[in-house]
């Protein structure tokens, strides 16, 4: 069934074939969709789609963390008693005296016929009160303070990508006979270059 042009193509597709597996395996292929084109073709015996794999190095925009030394001017601080004014709301109370109808009255009535009670009247009043507080102040001292920080920059690197033509491949057989063929060709993407 098979002629012998076949037989000598097939052990080097078969290892083609088993490392486009082997890659396939350890990376996830992304259809690039903006790559999509149809197209006619004329096969002529067995075929099927190969692809293969196109590299090169392009510039890309990448954040990397640097290190960097900065300085600022040395201060030394102390803890010091100041007195601040802060404002307060306190309960400010009297005495009232009041009757059963909470009308003012006076204690001393002898009669005392209305119930005449003494009560607290209580109100809440803001006050501004004195306080002392600790506090830290600082001021300038002699040289330099400095330390290390991690930062990200932008930075270009030379990245390698990669994509995946498609290519027909067609062996002639006895069987199969020439035909035109309408298909949609598709490159792909290596995910792990991505």
């Amino acid at each position: 069934m098979w002629g012998p042009p076949v037989r000598a193509i097939w052990p080097q597709l078969g290892l083609t074939l088993l490392l486009l597996l082997v890659r396939l395996s350890s990376s996830k292929m992304v259809m690039d969709k903006a790559s999509c084109h149809e197209v006619e073709e004329e096969e002529c015996g067995l075929c099927h789609t190969v692809y293969m794999e196109e590299c090169s190095m392009r510039e890309v925009e990448e954040m990397r963390p640097t290190k960097k030394r900065m300085c600022r001017p040395r201060q030394e601080c102390k803890m010091e008693m100041v007195v601040e004014e802060v404002e307060e709301s306190r309960p400010v109370c009297r005495v009232k005296a009041m009757d059963s109808q909470h009308k003012p009255c006076r204690m001393s009535d002898e009669n005392n016929i209305n119930g005449c009670r003494r009560m607290v009247d209580c109100k809440i009043k803001k006050k501004m009160m004195k306080k002392p507080k600790e506090k830290k102040v600082c001021v300038k001292g002699k040289g330099e303070q400095c330390f290390n920080v991690v930062k990200l920059e932008k930075q270009m690197q030379e990245k390698k990508s990669c994509s995946f033509h498609p290519k027909t491949v067609c062996h002639p057989s006895r069987m199969k006979e020439c035909r035109r063929v309408k298909k949609k060709m598709c490159n792909y993407l290596d995910s792990n270059r991505l």
